[in-house]
Parts: structure tokens; sequence; C-alpha cells
């Protein structure tokens, strides 16, 4: 096993046992070098599989935060819905493993940092840039929701850009539900989620969760990428979640004007508080993101030589027009 890199932290000796049993559990594949990530109940490390020849985050269940056996239930759930949601904007699975207290999912390591990350850096994104996102996270979200999965957590910290070209990929299946599935009511009714991305009906405690769930929490990424804030302020996380259930967002025009009112018209449906009132498909979404691109990239295209001649011909047509009208009139 290679040296296992830890931050120097209080908890850095459980943190390399944590590593240390990861290493066992893998020996003979992976190698585990380093601690990428920690957050909630798990614990995110790079590891070297040596087979493949590639890195690998391998993202390992705290057993100090989050061990029962429900949470592990969650764990290996997240592992089987990511290994069968194969798309090119979705992190993929390699494979789980458990043993004793040690419970394991493989992914594709994603060089780069979250959407979180770049907006805590930029604040605001360019409608072009933000388009860049939404678009590849709405098709995956459409592929999920195609397969019978509600993610439940779409959030720009689940959100990953690579670090060579930006390519976005949606992470983090850990609440994720299967619209079918009837033991999925009372976790739903839990309202598991990040109350800060969290859907009215989740707020709320409502278990018949569907993809406008979905649909919200986009909306909300998308509305953190072109205000620079979320549409309500709070001092506390589920201060946020609450408001949501009461006012309507602010107009996210008047935060910035450089959005185009298709666009605006868009994100604002998608946050209606109520579910009936929004884009009923996040293909329908997607749909609606792609006639706005094309229109920015109509607009944005030096008009052809027919078309200059067609604005010249009109231009002129114009000009004449009241000339006409007064030869008529004698």
């Amino acid at each position: 096993m290679a040296c296992l890199a830890l931050p120097e932290t209080d908890d850095a000796a459980d943190l390399a046992r944590l590593g240390e049993g990861v290493a066992r559990l893998t020996a003979g594949r992976y190698e585990v070098s380093r601690v990428l990530a920690r957050g909630g109940m798990s614990v995110v490390f790079l590891a070297w599989d040596t087979a493949e020849g590639r890195p690998v985050a391998i993202k390992v269940l705290d057993p100090r935060e989050g061990a029962t056996l429900e949470n592990r239930e969650r764990f290996r759930r997240e592992a089987r819905i990511a290994s069968e949601l194969a798309h090119p904007h979705i992190v993929p699975c390699h494979g789980s493993a458990h043993q004793g207290q040690i419970t394991l999912t493989i992914l594709r390591y994603v060089p780069g940092e979250s959407l979180e990350e770049k907006l805590a850096r930029e604040g605001t994104l360019s409608v072009r840039a933000a388009l860049a996102i939404l678009l590849p996270i709405a098709d995956a979200l459409a592929h999920v929701h195609a397969q019978g999965v509600i993610h439940r957590d779409v959030k720009p910290a689940n959100i990953l850009l690579h670090a060579d070209d930006a390519w976005p990929f949606l992470t983090d299946f850990g609440v994720a539900t299967l619209k079918t599935s009837e033991a999925s009511r009372s976790e739903v009714a839990k309202g598991f989620g990040t109350p800060a991305y969290m859907a009215p009906e989740q707020v709320l405690g409502q278990w018949d969760a569907d993809a406008r769930t979905d649909v919200y929490a986009l909306g909300l990424v998308a509305y953190r990428m072109l205000a620079g804030r979320l549409p309500w302020v709070s001092e506390t996380a589920m201060g946020l979640a609450v408001q949501r259930t009461v006012w309507d967002p602010t107009p996210l025009r008047q935060l910035n004007a450089d959005v185009p009112p298709a666009l605006a018209a868009i994100i604002d449906r998608c946050l209606a508080r109520d579910p009936a009132r929004r884009w009923k498909t996040m293909a329908e979404v997607r749909r609606r993101l792609l006639k706005v691109r094309a229109r920015l990239q109509r607009d944005a295209s030096p008009p052809s030589p027919l078309a200059r001649l067609l604005g010249r011909l009109e231009a002129r047509a114009h000009a004449l027009a009241p000339r006409l009208a007064s030869l008529l009139l004698l």
C-alpha cells in the first residue's frame, strides 16, 4: 500500500485507520494514496486501480458518523443505482464492497472542482457558461428519470467540473429513490436532501416526490449561477428551506438583467411552489434550454451574405414606403 497522505487534523488518526481498512479490503487491486474529500457521512479517498491503470475515487461510509444499518443500505443502494446509470454526464460507478465496518463504492475519479467551488470563487456565471452546465446536467437527469430514479439532491456540490474542459458530471445518488419503490416512502417523508436546495414538497415531508422535485432543484442551481445567490436570504439553511414554502422567489431578471427573458421564464417555472405548475419532465426543460441556446448562437453569428442583402432590401423598402403611399394618394 502507498503511504496514506492525510490532512493535519485532530481526527487524522481515525482517517488513517479508515484508509488502512479500505486498503486491506481492496488489496491487490487498489492502492490508496490520500483523502480527497470528507463530508456528511462519507470520506472519499484517491486510489490507483492497478488492474485498469487509472485513478479512482473510493467513497467510504464513515463508521463514526453514519454506520447504521439504514445508512449502510442507502450507501449500497447508491452504488446499485449509479452502476446502472450509464451516461456521459454521470460519474460512473466501477463497483462496491462491504466487510465488517467498511462499506465503500468505487467511482471514476474526476479531477477538477465542484460547481459549488467554482461559484464560491467566481460568484456568478455568464449565460453561456451557465447553459454549458445546465444542458448536460438536464440531459443526465432526464436519463435518470427515464430509468425510474429521482436524484433528490441536485445541488452545485454534486456537480463536478473536469479540470481539462469543465465537462460537467452529476454525482452522489446517496438519497436517490426509485419512483416505483414502496419502501422509499418513509425515507422521502423524512425530507432527505440538502435544505438549501430542497423543493417545497421535500421541506413539507410529502412522500410523493417525482421528477418535478429534481426540476425544482435544477432551477435553484440555475438561479444560483446567474444571480450569484439563492432566491431567499436566511442565516440558516433550514430558514432558506422554510421560506420557499411561503414566498415566491425574487424574479431572476431583477437580480441580473442580462438573463434573456426566455431563460428567466424557464427557471421561474422550474421554481413554482406547486409541483403542478412546474415543467412536468426534465426532458421538456432540456428542450426549452436548447431553444434558448440556439437563439443565442443565432444572435451571435455574423449574418450571411444573403441575410445582409435581404436586410438592405428590407431597409430600402421601408424607406420607399412613404413615397409610394403619397403617390397612391394623388
